[in-house]
C-alpha cells in the first residue's frame, strides 16, 4: 500500500559508490545503530516534514532508482567527504554516530553544496525490491504548495492523488522505510576523506 503522504527520494551513483555499495554500507549502518540508518539528500526537506509529521506521527519515506545513466560526476567526483554533525529540524545541534557515514562528491576545494540526511528506521535488512508498488510521477504533488514535481526535484514530500488517469512516467518503489527522530538534519560540518580512507570505508 502507498501511504497518501510520504517522503519521496530517487537513488543511484553517488560519490564513487553504486547503488549496491551505498545499500551494503548503510544495511551495516542500520545494524550496528539499532535499525537507524541516515540517507544522504542533496535539497532541504524540512519544511515538508514538518508537514508530514502533522499529518501522520510515523511517516514513510519511500526509494526509487534514478532513470538513466549517472552523470561522470557522480560516477568519480574530484573527492570525497564525509559529513559528520550538523542542525536537526528543532534547529538544535546534532551529531551522527559513530557508525553512521553520509558521503558525498566534490571538489578538493570543497562541497560546492548543501547536504542534507534523512533519518530512516527499518527492523528489516536493507534490500532493492523492483516488483514492489509504483508510483505515477504525474500523480504526486508537493504536500505544502499541492505544486505538480519537478523532473530535477530529487527528493520531496509528497501526497499522492487518486482517481487520476494512468501515466506512462511511473516508478518503481525499490525500498521503504520510517522516518525516525530527528527525522532530518542540515548537515553543516564535513571533512574530506583521504583516497585510502574511502576505499577502505
Amino acid at each position: 500500500m502507498i501511504p497518501d503522504a510520504f517522503c519521496w527520494t530517487r537513488f543511484g551513483t553517488e560519490a564513487g559508490e553504486t547503488i549496491e555499495e551505498i545499500l551494503e554500507r548503510k544495511e551495516s549502518e542500520r545494524q550496528d545503530n539499532d535499525g537507524v540508518f541516515f540517507w544522504g539528500i542533496g535539497n532541504s526537506v524540512a519544511p515538508g516534514l514538518v508537514a508530514l509529521l502533522e499529518h501522520c506521527d510515523r511517516p514513510e519515506v519511500l526509494f526509487s532508482p534514478i532513470k538513466g545513466r549517472p552523470r561522470a560526476v557522480d560516477r568519480a567526483p574530484a573527492a570525497r567527504f564525509a559529513w559528520r554533525a550538523g542542525h536537526g529540524l528543532d534547529g538544535g545541534r546534532f551529531e551522527l554516530p559513530p557508525a553512521a557515514r553520509v558521503t558525498s562528491g566534490g571538489a578538493p576545494s570543497g562541497p560546492s553544496r548543501a547536504h542534507y540526511a534523512l533519518v530512516c528506521a527499518s527492523s528489516e535488512p536493507l534490500s532493492i525490491d523492483l516488483a514492489d508498488a509504483e508510483l505515477d510521477f504525474l500523480a504526486l504533488r508537493n504536500l505544502l504548495s499541492g505544486n505538480p514535481l519537478g523532473v530535477s526535484q530529487v527528493t520531496a514530500v509528497v501526497q499522492a492523488l487518486t482517481g487520476q488517469p494512468r501515466s506512462d512516467l511511473r516508478y518503481r518503489v525499490a525500498m521503504r522505510a520510517k522516518l525516525a527522530p530527528p527525522y532530518f538534519v542540515r548537515l553543516t560540518e564535513v571533512v574530506e576523506e583521504s583516497p585510502s580512507l574511502a576505499s577502505a570505508l
